[in-house]
């Protein structure tokens, strides 16, 4: 009998064993994560893990089968970095069975842990297991899940949750049907926004898009849209161009507003820009001077950015825009940080637009000393850079981080009337997005557009000169794409990629310039006329928001003592006003003009003309009515 006990407890042991299964993603039985399968993070014992974006209620769901009516253990491989719990609540074929289940940190993402046992009475038959996040955070990442008691993986029957919201509820309100609490793969509903009276709908934002007021979505995933209500009168300015202002490939508009709407409060310390633009209220923030050191400043979501002064200088001082979106930076410039980027887009950030801007390093330190100027990535989406300057710098802008990061397929950016000089690479290095880069100018530079791992780049009227390597697909695992058309090179070479077809969505062409223009047109105007032509001391006039309504700012500025006027004209010529008659000291003037200066016009179209000493000119100011 002796000789039995060790083969008995073997087969129990192996009995025991039987009843374990672990369900891996992407196998039978893992249906679906709020998120995606990633790799990145090393301990996983599968192909991967599942890592849900952040958000209260992102999930994670499991379908499993078992015969008996009795209760089953689960267990779940996971890790979560930081101080902070991730715990979730158990939902079960639609109902919660466990309002908290905790899931401690284990202080780094590459520790991994199996969470404590629970244990769960199910009647025999198929079941969906789901986890709902109950942090902001969202979930930890999940190796593995562990069945005890002897269920079998199911394949899934989908279902999915609806979350349907305001972005202001003083703005208008929202509404769907039918209402459920889950809803079944290929199941409809329909939407439907009500604007209250002094707002209207700009478009539905999240995981399904449209501008329409009332739209049906037939359901494939979780379903979390706003209903984004601006007041009347709120329009996009009109000089952005590109994916800042839309939303997804079909072009559905995303009005671009940053801070605006708003308070306007000027920054005149690094506590203060810190304070302002990582404030969750929206801001609207002027900044002038030069700030140095070894910082970083965090951009949230609805924030203006904008230089203001003879200097708007940030040397050794990072932007870090994180899972933001709305965000205007126009007039600063970034120079020599490190080791981090000077302005990195990171964590699914939308509707960037980065406008007038300088970036710039040295060559002194060699080709490492320094990270990026621009790093786009981690799917962060729908950005445009325009008569920006990148100049001085190795590695310049990288779109998307590794060869691993296939995620990074969602990205969109648009390069326009941006000036390159004396880089030696990536302008832009591109991997798995598209990127639109037309109306540039490049000069120099030893490599410039580089399209890596499947990307697609439509690279269209600019000027390369000196260029070594125009365009590319160099260093990459797997080619990247392009269509290439009608553009200059001068002393400068295009090694052409396989060709891809890239229709943009959205209206550009209107702005189009010819390329043999842009060598005059881009040095002229990049950086912004304050900087340049007060760094210069010269005389300038220039005046913002323009179109505007109901005012706008004229600023000019005097390199030396001067009689001025300024004065307001309407299309016909007519002179309609003087604004300023006198004589004025050297330096920076400004004057606030109202819709009521211009004496109630039918015009929408008006001149400013500066006159002072032997200098003239003329700007255009657009009203909208």
């Amino acid at each position: 009998m002796k000789e039995l006990i060790p083969i008995l407890l073997f087969i129990s042991f192996q009995l025991i064993y039987a009843q374990e299964i672990i369900i891996q993603e992407n196998e039978t039985g893992f249906c679906s994560v709020d998120g995606k399968i990633d790799n990145s993070v090393p301990g996983y014992t599968g192909e991967g893990f599942a890592d849900t974006d952040f958000g209260i209620g992102k999930s994670i769901s499991w379908q499993i089968y078992v015969s008996e009516n009795k209760e089953y253990s689960f267990v779940w491989r996971y890790a979560v970095g930081g101080s902070d719990d991730r715990n979730g609540r158990l939902v079960i074929d639609g109902a919660v069975v466990l309002d908290t289940i905790y899931f401690p940190s284990t202080v780094d993402w590459k520790n991994w842990r199996e969470s404590d046992t629970l244990k769960v009475y199910l009647e025999s038959g198929s079941h969906k297991i789901r986890i709902e996040a109950l942090s902001e955070k969202g979930l930890g990442n999940y190796d593995y899940f562990k069945i005890i008691g002897g269920a079998t993986p199911d394949d899934c029957a989908p279902s999915y949750t609806v979350k349907v919201n305001a972005n202001n509820p003083g703005w208008g309100a929202v509404s769907y049907a039918p209402v459920k609490d889950y809803y079944d793969a290929g199941s409809q509903i329909t939407l439907t926004a009500h604007s209250n009276p002094g707002y209207f709908l700009d478009s539905w934002t999240g995981s399904h898009t449209s501008a329409d007021s009332v739209f049906t979505i037939t359901i494939d995933r979780n379903v979390e849209v706003t209903a984004r209500f601006l007041p009347d009168g709120v329009t996009q300015d009109t000089n952005l161009i590109g994916y800042a202002g839309i939303q997804d490939d079909r072009g559905t508009r995303f009005t671009l507003t940053g801070g605006s709407l708003g308070d306007t409060v000027k920054a005149y310390s690094l506590e203060d820009l810190k304070k302002y633009l990582a404030s969750p209220e929206p801001y609207y923030v002027e900044f002038e001077g030069k700030l140095e050191g070894n910082d970083a400043i965090i951009i949230t979501s609805d924030k203006t950015l904008v230089g203001t002064g003879d200097k708007n200088y940030l040397k050794g001082i990072e932007l870090s825009v994180n899972n933001a979106r709305n965000v205007i930076i126009r007039n600063i410039t970034v120079s020599h940080v490190a080791p981090q980027d000077a302005l990195e887009i990171n964590g699914k950030s939308q509707n960037i637009w980065i406008d007038h801007c300088e970036f710039f390093s040295d060559k002194n330190h060699g080709v490492d000393y320094y990270d990026g100027l621009l790093d786009i990535k981690n799917e962060s989406s729908f950005i445009t850079v325009s008569w920006s300057h990148f100049h001085d710098h190795y590695k310049t802008i990288l779109i998307s981080s590794g060869d691993q990061q296939i995620a990074d397929t969602v990205i969109r950016v648009t390069f326009h009337h941006n000036y390159f000089n004396n880089c030696e690479s990536r302008l832009p290095s591109v991997r798995f997005g598209k990127a639109h880069i037309f109306n540039n100018y490049y000069r120099g530079c030893n490599t410039a557009v580089n399209t890596r791992m499947g990307a697609c780049v439509r690279v269209e009227n600019n000027y390369f000169e000196n260029v070594g390597k125009a365009v590319m697909s160099d260093y990459s695992a797997e080619p990247g794409y392009a269509f290439i058309e009608n553009n200059i090179t001068v002393n400068s070479s295009i090694i052409t990629p396989d060709l891809c077809e890239y229709e943009v969505p959205y209206e550009y062409k209107h702005k189009l310039d010819p390329p043999d223009i842009l060598p005059g047109l881009i040095a002229d105007n990049v950086v912004t006329e304050v900087n340049e032509n007060v760094i210069n001391n010269e005389y300038y006039i220039a005046n913002y928001p323009n179109p505007f309504n109901p005012s706008t700012t004229i600023e000019y500025y005097l390199p030396e003592n001067s009689f001025v006027e300024l004065k307001i004209y309407d299309i016909l010529g007519r002179e309609l006003k003087t604004l300023v008659n006198d004589y004025q000291n050297a330096g920076r003037h400004k004057y606030a003009l109202s819709i009521d200066d211009l004496n109630r016009s039918a015009s929408s179209v008006y001149f400013c003309r500066l006159k002072a000493r032997n200098y003239f000119k003329t700007i255009k100011l657009t009203l909208l009515k």
